[in-house]
């Protein structure tokens, strides 16, 4: 056996080679095979499982030696155990095979006999070997149960194989041995297994290995089925065997089946090692081990086989641990009891290997109980401290994370120091606190950051240190408990720490507080614990605290806001206990909270919206936030990593499964580097993936109702889909219990559920399995309920089941309309009575209404005519009204007409004005603006010049001035240059002189020209001139020295406003007459408001008030009056941020 300190040495250089390949930079560390110890955390009856099996709703069976048969819903247990006075029970409890058929009863093999359990009355039907019964079982000691493509089942026993009569309790025997008086001729049948073809492999103790195609099994049996005693002495086309033959390569005692996805390869374990059946050959060979340290796995007892999805075979053997062959690959690891602080295996003897229809892999073991694989594991790498000195972290607590500029990572733990990632060598060098000189002082390093000129500068429990690359030594500035740190580009560093916000000089190399009226706020000492600083995009420094909310504060108008949460104001931030703040590059500001969840800010209505429940955000602490390129942001929580989709406003959490440190990330430990790679650090080390290269597919659990009771009496159990229950009046005290199919980690599984229409809303019981109602009235009802899983990942479907509980009868639909029709009746009866008496009144009646009729009628006749004389009188008075009306109308429209007409010309006047003081503004703006740019370069080149006349300086010092007077008498020529070209324009004298010229030579002059521009070796840009794919030669005619003025204009001003990446221009053809010339830059941009005033004259803008650019703002405007003389037009596009690019148009003749 491997020694401890070898192994460890290995395993060591293994992981080492991965992470060195990747580099942080390529592919990801490769994850070691590590299992989970499931007995451990979730109360596996006993120690020694024999066997395992998943029915086809999702629920494992075990068969756990001296327990039994137990059925387990990742929630509760139930035992099916042997009682010697109930026939009804198990014949042993020790079950060797377990086994679903079609009608989803449980067969369950042992060494005593064979038994149906039927799940849902929890009786057992035995089958037991009657000597006068020709067809009963063979054998009481069954080892094996399948079932063939056609629903048969067969069951191997010590004494061949049985094959149970659909519909009937008789069995079929094959191999079995018909001759009683010699009992050794029994062929004991190990183990058995179909393949994707539908062959039936079968292995035996002494006999070798059989196979029966379906050709042959589905035939009668009479033809195939024959014992051993007759394959012994004739030979069956139909039966092959490969028999035990004592050479090196045979089989014998055959332990485990396996077969590839194309059926062609089968794997075989057996007490002398695993061997492979090639089927197209029919020819068997020893699998050999020829990787150094493992050619003793090949001759160990190999006991359960099984061959995953994803090609891995997985081998247990009888007291040697777990080997595991990826045959993609070729990589093998040898798991086993005595390393299990690396891999958990409690126990060497592995009993049985399945893997369930979710991915795990399950594994059974004699006397440490059951453990799974969980293939989410890969998804996240898992780097922490190692065995050897410098090839690995120093400490296993990462408290804070950098990405280097240089490709250097630079990871601070909380008691080995400061370690860096040196691509070079694949080591991580220790930096400790060790009292050297230039050593750190404290091994807590709580920050790191990062200057633009790659300078590190690191945080500690007692000081700020700033790393010296070239001597690669330490300097200590500052004697403060530094918990985080922010760097600006206008060189301060923030300083976070737990008595205070504090602002560092970085060239003054010291503390340096804001010129501000908030002075109890900056660089004093206090009891604001500061969490978070961070600086965004609009220059607005966001201050975290640990319990007094987040400050905002303005800089350049010195404004202090601090935002704290309000119960009354649902639109206020949702904690006190700041732990991150994020911009990301959308410019959204996202607050991170202690126990509060995250927030996201709206700048424009200064209000906090709230994105993150207990339902879909695995813990409401966000430590930290990362974005990755798709906007997706991933957060470092107390109970995972949670990713989360802002434009699908969805989660997908990550936990200790998928690979994880720990389910705890540390506030500062989070970086990305240049590549994209994220790193992400806590109490076990560190987590390195690319979060792009991560597909994790989520998984839908499903869900079943275990038990559905009535007054506490089981009405039905393990409900799978709907089902309609018809119960009686008194039958409204009823109860669920329910269960999530997930076993990863069924502590953390969570349950929704309703009654409708009794809830009005779902209730959510977190981890509460049950529900119970009492006192339902009759209706019919309709429960529901469904799962999450420990991922947060809830089922798509709900699990449903109808109720009725049927009503009195006075509260069925049909009596209260009947009792309605009777009332009716007699209220009818009634009413013709009454009728009668009523019509004899009214013919009395009828007599006396018609004499007051006729009176009525004469009265009516003379109003009549009194109203046609009013009438007449009121039209005279309507037509006198409406003239009157017409006349105010006129008089109306004539006064708003002519209140219109002074509006309007107020307006006129007024507009007038505006451009008149406007014009005015902006040429004394340009006078004194030339002033200042005359004056400039005039001071410059007298003052030099009366040091060159003080003749004291040497060669090398001259040669210095004399150029730097030649810099300023170029700019102030170029200024006259454009005040003069802009007089002659707006004279209208400008001459436009065109003649035809090489235009590619052109610009191959201005590339040259500008390849030796000082402004552009003294910054990281490029100049770039392109031309159009096969366009050899282009002959122009136009004027030359304008087009290049133009061109000057343009690059000059991309030069001013572009600090790194490149300049590149050109032209291309926009039609066969006219050339598109184009200067695209990647500069800072130039914001929508000023495209339309970038052209006007005297006009300049300032990006920023932290940079002032020299110029008349007179280049672009003179270039757009030189582009309209030269028949074209000219325009720009731009994004702030990612530059600008400059068009206009020439005619080629």
């Amino acid at each position: 056996m491997i020694s401890r300190r070898s192994w460890q040495s290995r395993i060591l250089l293994y992981l080492l080679l991965l992470v060195a390949s990747s580099g942080f930079a390529g592919s990801l560390p490769a994850v070691p095979v590590t299992l989970r110890h499931y007995s451990s955390t979730n109360r596996i009856p006993d120690v020694s499982i024999q066997s395992i099996y998943e029915d086809k709703i999702g629920i494992l069976w075990l068969g756990v030696e001296s327990s039994g048969l137990v059925k387990f819903d990742g929630k509760s247990y139930t035992y099916y155990k042997n009682d010697p006075e109930d026939s009804t029970t198990l014949t042993s409890n020790y079950p060797l095979s377990i086994l679903e058929d079609r009608d989803g009863y449980i067969w369950v093999a042992t060494h005593s006999g064979l038994n149906k359990l039927d799940r849902f009355t929890d009786r057992v039907k035995r089958y037991v070997n009657n000597e006068k019964d020709a067809n009963s079982i063979t054998s009481n000691s069954v080892n094996k149960i399948i079932a063939d493509k056609n629903g048969r089942l067969w069951f191997g026993t010590t004494n061949g194989v049985n094959i149970l009569v659909p519909g009937t309790d008789n069995f079929i025997h094959f191999l079995h041995n018909t001759d009683s008086l010699r009992p050794s001729l029994n062929t004991e049948i190990t183990n058995m297994h179909i393949d994707a073809m539908g062959n039936i492999w079968i292995g035996t103790n002494i006999n070798g290995l059989f196979m029966v195609g379906p050709d042959t099994y589905n035939m009668a049996p009479d033809k195939w089925a024959k014992s051993i005693n007759q394959l012994s002495t004739e030979n069956d086309a139909n039966i092959k065997n490969w028999p035990y033959v004592a050479t090196p390569n045979d089989l014998n005692q055959i332990k485990g089946l396996a077969s590839t996805k194309d059926a062609d390869t089968l794997w075989v374990s057996s007490t002398t090692g695993l061997y492979i059946l090639h089927q197209k050959t029919g020819r068997i060979e020893r699998y050999s081990f020829s990787s150094p340290g493992y050619a003793h796995l090949s001759h160990m007892q190999y006991y359960s086989l099984l061959l995953d999805n994803e090609n891995v075979l997985w081998a247990g053997t009888a007291n040697s641990g777990l080997v595991v062959i990826n045959l993609n690959t070729g990589n093998t690891s040898h798991l086993y009891a005595e390393e299990h602080e690396h891999n958990q295996l409690m126990s060497n003897a592995i009993r049985d290997i399945i893997e369930s229809r979710d991915g795990l892999i399950w594994i059974a073991t004699k006397f440490a109980g059951l453990h799974y694989y969980d293939k989410r594991q890969r998804t996240i790498a898992h780097v922490k401290k190692g065995g050897t000195v410098n090839n690995w972290l120093s400490d296993n607590f990462v408290l804070s994370i950098c990405a280097g500029g240089e490709d250097d990572l630079w990871v601070g733990t909380k008691q080995g120091g400061l370690c860096r990632y040196d691509r070079s060598t694949f080591t991580y060098k220790w930096y400790l606190a060790d009292g050297k000189p230039g050593s750190l002082l404290s091994n807590r390093v709580e920050a790191i950051a990062e200057e633009e000129n790659g300078t590190i500068w690191v945080g500690t429990d007692e000081g700020l240190y700033e790393y010296i690359r070239e001597k690669d030594k330490f300097v200590k500035h500052l004697h403060q408990y530094v918990k985080n740190i922010y760097i600006t580009d206008d060189g301060y560093i923030w300083i976070g720490a737990p008595s205070g916000l504090f602002r560092f000089s970085i060239t003054e190399k010291k503390l340096s507080a804001p010129d501000s009226k908030h002075k109890g706020f900056f660089n004093t000492q206090g009891n604001l614990s500061i969490s978070r600083v961070m600086k965004d995009s609009r220059g607005v420094l966001w201050i975290g605290t640990n319990s007094n909310g987040l400050y905002e504060y303005h800089e350049d108008t010195d404004y202090l806001k601090n935002h704290m949460p309000n119960k009354a104001d649902q639109y206020s931030i949702s904690g006190n206990q700041v732990r991150a703040i994020y911009e990301d590059k959308l410019g959204r500001l996202w607050i991170g909270t202690k126990s509060d969840g995250l927030n996201l800010y709206d700048r424009g209505t200064g209000r906090f919206f709230h994105k993150s429940s207990p339902r879909n955000l695995p813990s409401n602490t966000v430590y930290n936030i990362l974005e990755d390129s798709n906007g997706r942001l991933w957060m470092g929580t107390h109970s995972g990593i949670s990713m989360y989709n802002p434009n699908k406003e969805m989660f997908v959490n990550f936990a200790d499964h998928h690979g994880l440190q720990g389910l705890i990330f540390e506030s500062n430990a989070f970086a990305k580097n240049k590549q994209g790679k994220f790193f992400m650090g806590g109490a076990n080390g560190m987590n390195v993936f690319s979060p792009d290269e991560i597909t994790y597919k989520t998984q839908h659990p499903p869900l079943i109702i275990t038990k559905f009771e009535i007054y506490n009496k089981l009405k039905d159990k393990d409900i799978f889909q709907f089902k309609r229950y018809e119960l009686s009046r008194q039958d409204n005290y009823i109860s669920f219990e329910f269960a999530i199919l997930d076993y990863t980690d069924p502590q953390e599984n969570q349950f929704a559920y309703m009654l409708e229409p009794f809830d009005n809303d779902w209730v959510y019981s977190e981890n509460r399995n049950f529900a119970s109602y009492t006192n339902l009235p009759p209706g019919t009802y309709r429960f529901k309920v469904k799962g999450a899983n420990s991922d947060k990942v809830w089922n798509d479907d709900p699990m449903e089941i109808e109720i009725v509980i049927p009503a009195p009868i006075w509260e069925k639909a049909w009596f209260f309309p009947l009792v309605l029709v009777l009332i009716v009746t007699i209220l009818f009866i009634v009413w013709q009575m009454r009728v009668s008496a009523s019509r004899r009144r009214e013919n009395i009646l009828k007599k006396e209404v018609a004499e007051r009729t006729q009176d009525l009628e004469e009265a009516y006749h003379k109003l009549e005519e009194s109203n046609r004389q009013i009438e007449k009188h009121n039209r005279a008075l309507r037509l006198q009204r409406d003239r009157i009306t017409r006349q105010n109308l006129e008089l109306k429209a004539h006064r708003q007409n002519l209140e219109l007409m002074v509006a309007e010309r107020t307006k006129d006047l007024e507009e007038a004005k505006d451009k008149a003081e406007e014009s005015d503004r902006l040429k004394s703006a340009f006078l004194a603006n030339m002033s200042h740019e005359i004056r400039t370069p005039l001071n410059a080149i007298m003052g030099f010049i009366d040091i060159l006349e003080a003749n004291e300086l040497d060669p090398e010092e001259r040669k210095t001035v004399n150029a730097i007077i030649q810099t300023n008498s170029d700019n102030l020529l170029q200024l006259i240059n454009d005040i003069i070209d802009i007089s002659i324009i707006e004279a209208n004298q400008l001459v436009i002189r065109k003649k035809e010229f090489d235009f590619h030579a052109f610009l191959y002059e201005i590339e040259m020209r500008y390849n030796a521009h000082k402004d552009l070796r003294n910054k990281d840009v490029a100049i770039i001139r392109e031309i159009p794919d096969g366009v050899e030669e282009l002959n122009v005619y136009s004027d030359q020295m304008r087009l290049r003025q133009i061109y000057n204009n343009l690059i000059n001003n991309a030069i001013k406003f572009t600090d790194r990446g490149h300049i590149k221009f050109g032209y291309k053809l926009q039609d066969q007459d006219t050339l598109l010339c184009f200067v695209e830059d990647t500069g800072i941009g130039i914001s929508e408001e000023n495209i339309n005033k970038i052209f006007r004259r005297f006009h300049k803008i300032e990006p920023t008030a932290a940079k002032v650019h020299r110029g008349t703002g007179l280049g672009l405007s003179i270039s757009q009056n030189l582009s309209e003389l030269l028949g074209g037009r000219i325009w720009v596009d731009s994004i702030p941020g990612n530059g600008s690019t400059f068009f206009f148009t020439i005619p080629i003749r």
